[in-house]
């Protein structure tokens, strides 16, 4: 039987919060930064996030790659390890990071439609690209079995 290998759901999480984050980046502080400036100035906020938000969005995407690595280290054993367990664990870690929230705001009207659209399909490529690199960095650690334990 195997244990979680901490060490390794923090490196492959960690590999995975990168991904995100550099997606979520270009995503969101290059190609909507114009929509997310308006969107902010409608609110009554400035159309720049001040260094403190950003970095914890970057604490979010690296925190979201650990959760999503660890679901992954945790559903191995009834899924098997690979790829395929990997794409689950992502959906999974999407579904509540990302497509819960968006259609939280969805329903409140916070956000338009088009930008809750774009950045949850985003982050759905980012988080299970991101989760299967990480995937790819986990290795169990196997538990030896003393002989008096066995005996």
């Amino acid at each position: 039987m195997a244990h979680t290998n901490r060490g390794r759901v923090i490196l492959g999480g960690l590999l995975a919060g990168l991904i995100i984050n550099i997606v979520e980046f270009v995503t969101n502080g290059v190609v909507l930064k114009d929509t997310w400036a308006q969107i902010m100035q409608g609110m009554g906020k400035s159309g720049q996030l001040p260094a403190s938000s950003i970095a914890l969005f970057n604490l979010g995407g690296f925190l979201a790659g650990i959760a999503a690595v660890w679901l992954y280290a945790a559903i191995r054993t009834r899924y098997g390890a690979g790829p395929g367990t990997a794409i689950r664990a992502g959906f999974a870690a999407w579904a509540l990071t990302s497509f819960l929230p968006a259609l939280g705001n969805y329903a409140a009207g916070i956000l338009p439609t088009r930008v809750l659209v774009i950045t949850a399909l985003v982050s759905l490529a980012d988080i299970v690209v991101g989760t299967l690199a990480g995937a790819w960095l986990y290795k169990e650690e196997a538990v030896a079995i003393s002989r008096s334990a066995a005996a």
